[in-house]
């Protein structure tokens, strides 16, 4: 293949590439804010309970909290699992794209120090260590407040299902935690 067709063919790939990429990143954000509403959610469980067992006072109260709070507690661990999937393709389409910037490089004979078409992942070591902080204290926060605030409505109402739901809760978060940790492993050495 001659330089103009192939470097018209690589640019078209690389667009191709950048857009797949964009766009699951645009649904991971997406994942968070369904994130964000379930949490609400968990805040929002205890009163809905309460109108439930006025209109039905034969349910048992400390059951249907604890079924709430694990439901949503596992909506959530679905979602957040689903999205490091999604962050593994981005990961993936990053991937891909560093080895199609080069290629772009030499057909434009750029030097290895330009910055035109330069997405390297292992150079942006401080990028991705500040990414990896943020989203952590995201994670734990969220993390924090979804098991902290369930685990204390429930104290007061029955000490079993309370412990259980803090063990599950610590249990699927800390899973998380360590996919995540693994996940990126390769692009942040400390």
């Amino acid at each position: 293949m001659t330089s103009e067709p192939r470097l018209d063919y690589l640019y078209k790939e690389y667009i191709r590439l950048s857009q797949q990429a964009e766009e699951y990143i645009r649904s991971a954000f997406d994942d968070f804010k369904l994130m964000g509403v379930i949490g609400a959610t968990i805040a929002l469980w205890k009163p809905i309970v309460d109108v439930i067992v006025l209109a039905n006072p034969e349910i048992d109260y400390s059951g249907l909290l604890f079924l709430g709070f694990l439901s949503l507690l596992l909506v959530i661990a679905v979602i957040g699992f689903w999205n490091l999937i999604k962050q593994s393709f981005i990961i993936f389409f990053a991937d891909n794209l560093q080895g199609y910037e080069e290629e772009l490089r030499k057909e434009l004979n750029e030097l290895d120090s330009s910055r035109v078409f330069n997405l390297n992942l292992e150079k942006e070591t401080k990028l991705l260590v500040s990414y990896r902080t943020t989203f952590s204290a995201f994670l734990s926060v969220f993390a924090l407040a979804t098991t902290v605030i369930p685990v204390l409505i429930l104290i007061s109402f029955d000490l079993r299902y309370s412990f259980l739901y803090l063990l599950l809760s610590v249990t699927i978060f800390g899973t998380y935690f360590r996919v995540l940790k693994k996940s990126t492993r390769q692009y942040v050495k400390r």
